[in-house]
């Protein structure tokens, strides 16, 4: 496959509807909808998961790619000298707020799985996935042009 790279997903998602390319990797909340009313065809997901919103949907680990996962996440940061006060305060207002009715349903109609926690939880995913994307980037000799 050759990489086309967009500024986002909305003008991909265009040229793959307009047949101009042929696939794409998205996040299921930007192409669920289409999903949904047919105008575009699901393959897999790349989640070490299948995902919720489409449950009978393979992952890619699932098409004969073992171990494979790559997964968007979303989190919340302050800037590093907010006092340990305010961040617990943020924490557990985001908490309560995710677990809200309104906020799962738009969750899952966007294919989003809420995942809490404390901040050092947070801090300790973070470097987790820097470490697991730099070993990536190193061991595919991946350089930035």
């Amino acid at each position: 496959m050759t990489a086309v790279h967009y500024k986002g997903a909305a003008p991909a998602i265009t040229d793959l509807l307009g047949g101009t390319i042929q696939v794409m990797f998205t996040t299921v909340a930007s192409a669920a909808s289409l999903v949904k009313a047919g105008q575009l065809r699901a393959l897999a997901v790349t989640s070490a998961e299948r995902d919720p919103a489409f449950p009978d949907l393979p992952t890619v680990a699932d098409g004969g790619v073992p171990g494979y996962a790559a997964e968007s996440w979303y989190g919340i940061f302050a800037p590093a000298k907010t006092p340990p006060d305010v961040i617990a305060l943020l924490n557990r207002t985001i908490a309560k707020d995710v677990k809200s009715p309104n906020f799962n349903t738009l969750a899952a109609n966007e294919g989003l799985i809420m995942v809490g926690g404390t901040p050092e939880q947070f801090g300790s995913y973070v470097a987790g996935e820097e470490a697991r994307w730099r070993k990536v980037i190193q061991d595919a000799n991946i350089k930035i042009d």
